[in-house]
């Protein structure tokens, strides 16, 4: 289980779609169509805002107490063993074993591996409330850099926190799997539209006069592209940090600087007048 949860945490101010901005509004069909999904067969049902559904085993039962230990201790037992293995390689009867049980115990509350790991990214998908947060704020200035340096902080430290469920999750999802390109998607669109309303925003601030600057001043950062390219970048970021910080750390271009580089290209980005 991830930080004995039982299951997944409720954001009823946080919808995963933010309507105050009308070019995001149909967020889910524009990112469906980059990721090849155009949900179907009601998956749909997917952005919905999240609410509390009674956990029950695969026959439809209530979960009490001893139950809910028991499906807590496969979800931690799965966790533990994507450290150590892909989900292709892990196998129920591992999992079954970790715990001191049978795999009949496990049948009891998980179709299989797939399942069980769907579960998890599920949980870990909805942490991300702190960060959209971050993202509606004030980002001019040095309070501006400052907001860039601790988003940037707080998602490479939630990938080094949920990195074996993260990458199983992302891996699935670019391999094609419809369940998992669901849940990477309702993990991404928080995020994605908050920062595609933020450059929306400071485009209707900087108004519509063209400047009277002869030089070419660049193209434009349309806002959900924008927004696209900040989360790549934050996500391949904090994927890589250790590697990178392996790499160039002793050349003076390890985390630290890694995290004011993005911080810098955050601000620039949703600060931008064109």
């Amino acid at each position: 289980m991830v930080d004995g949860m039982t299951h997944p945490p409720t954001t009823p101010d946080l919808p995963l779609v933010r309507s105050s901005v009308g070019a995001t509004q149909p967020m889910e069909t524009i990112l469906a169509a980059a990721a090849g999904s155009t949900l179907p067969g009601g998956q749909e049902e997917a952005f919905a805002p999240p609410c509390e559904i009674p956990l029950a085993d695969q026959s439809g039962r209530p979960l009490g107490p001893r139950a809910m230990r028991t499906r807590a201790r496969i979800l931690e037992a799965t966790v533990s063993l994507l450290e150590q293995k892909s989900m292709r390689d892990l196998r129920v009867i591992d999992i079954a074993r970790s715990i001191g049980s049978s795999p009949a115990t496990f049948y009891q509350y998980f179709k299989d591996v797939n399942d069980v790991v769907l579960e998890l990214a599920t949980e870990v998908s909805e942490f991300t409330p702190d960060m959209i947060e971050l993202i509606h704020g004030d980002w001019t200035g040095r309070a501006g850099h400052e907001r860039g340096l601790r988003l940037a902080n707080l998602v490479t430290d939630y990938w080094d926190r949920y990195k074996a469920i993260l990458r199983v999750r992302n891996n699935a999802a670019d391999e094609g799997d419809p369940a998992f390109k669901v849940v990477r998607l309702k993990a991404m669109l928080p995020m994605v539209t908050a920062f595609a309303e933020v450059i929306e925003a400071a485009h209707r601030e900087s108004g519509t006069e063209e400047s009277e600057s002869s030089e070419f001043e660049g193209g434009r950062i349309r806002p959900l592209s924008g927004a696209m390219f900040m989360f790549t970048a934050l996500e391949s970021m904090a994927i890589h940090h250790e590697i990178f910080e392996v790499r160039f750390g002793p050349m003076g271009e390890g985390r630290d600087a890694l995290v004011e580089t993005i911080a810098t290209m955050l601000q620039a980005t949703l600060t931008s007048k064109r």
